[in-house]
């Protein structure tokens, strides 16, 4: 489809009528940003409150860096039976690999902006999920104009010190076991320059062993932890790679927020006039409380909430139905 002829409402595909929570499409739309980008779109059930309104979508940011647009991301806009969009990031799910040298959060910003834009979307809602969370900050903070509220699940604050104490709780769910692949005791420079001058082959061992420690930590099954190595397919272990190299990629980088930037971003974002909302799972051990909190207390006008037996993924708990009432009340203050 040629570039003057994209919209949303060409492109977006009417919602599934069924299960919800667990249907999932390909792509209807492929952007070329300089390597292509998957685009999914879909119109929502909900009717505008007045004849002559039309809803703004959704932007639906996936986590990582290095996860996929799902099901589960886009589970709480469907419910709420409203519009949405979302793509799979650079390096990510089913959008085209870049060299890494050419990514970082500005293109991560520019490109969530430039699909907007290629479906003539001027103004926009975000819902992002723990690193979809600091890209919809990054994202709200550089273009305010066009955001019309946020919504945060879980949100990562790429502060070196949690980082570093992230990989701390994986070394101590099964200290030998981590000791093997990054040594005793490394944390973020240590663990990410392992990935930057490991083997094919090492870096999917490299890769395993962070997927194994971290399925632990979501979990919260650290006791009898298996040191077997899991049968992968072939597929399953190219995307084990580029998940975990493009994510020490930017742990490395520390997000490509130093610390004078992050506290700019705060001061940006506690200045704007949008909606934020943000709800964190009280057993959330990747992304813990903590974070939130804080980022509730600079933003004042924020609105926090605490979810009791919820973890971090977007369907741990009463995560699903907390994010569909908040981004339904969001829909209403436009």
């Amino acid at each position: 489809m040629p570039k003057d002829e994209l919209t949303f409402h060409k492109v977006a595909s009417p919602p599934p009528k069924a299960g919800l929570a667990g249907v999932w499409s390909v792509p209807p739309l492929e952007l070329d940003l300089g390597g292509n980008l998957a685009v999914w779109a879909e119109q929502g059930l909900a009717q505008p409150l007045a004849s002559n309104a039309r809803q703004l979508p959704w932007l639906v940011l996936h986590g990582g860096p290095g996860g996929s647009l799902g099901a589960s991301h886009v589970a709480p806009i469907r419910y709420a039976g409203l519009p949405w969009f979302g793509f799979d990031q650079r390096n990510s799910g089913l959008s085209e690999d870049l060299d890494l040298s050419v990514i970082d959060l500005q293109r991560f910003v520019d490109d969530a902006l430039e699909v907007a834009d290629r479906l003539n979307i001027p103004k926009f809602h975000i819902l992002g999920g723990s690193w979809g969370g600091t890209l919809a900050l990054a994202i709200a903070a550089y273009r305010p104009e066009q955001v019309a509220s946020v919504v945060l699940r879980a949100p990562f604050l790429p502060m070196r010190p949690r980082v570093d104490a992230f990989f701390e709780s994986l070394e101590r769910i099964a200290p030998d076991y981590f000791a093997e692949y990054f040594g005793p005791g490394a944390r973020t420079d240590f663990v990410c320059e392992c990935f930057e001058v490991a083997t094919p082959e090492h870096l999917l061992e490299l890769s395993v062993a962070w997927n194994k420690l971290e399925n632990a930590l979501l979990t919260g099954k650290a006791g009898g932890f298996d040191r077997k190595r899991p049968f992968l397919s072939d597929v399953q272990e190219l995307a084990l790679v580029r998940k975990y190299r493009l994510q020490a990629h930017f742990l490395r980088h520390d997000c490509f927020l130093s610390p004078h930037d992050l506290n700019s971003l705060f001061s940006s974002i506690a200045q704007a006039e949008w909606p934020l909302s943000i709800i964190q799972g009280l057993n959330d051990r990747v992304c813990p409380p903590g974070g939130s909190r804080l980022l509730s207390e600079i933003i004042l006008r924020s609105t926090l909430i605490e979810l009791p037996d919820t973890g971090h993924l977007a369907e741990s708990g009463g995560m699903l139905t907390a994010i569909s009432q908040e981004v339904s009340r969001h829909h209403l203050l436009v």
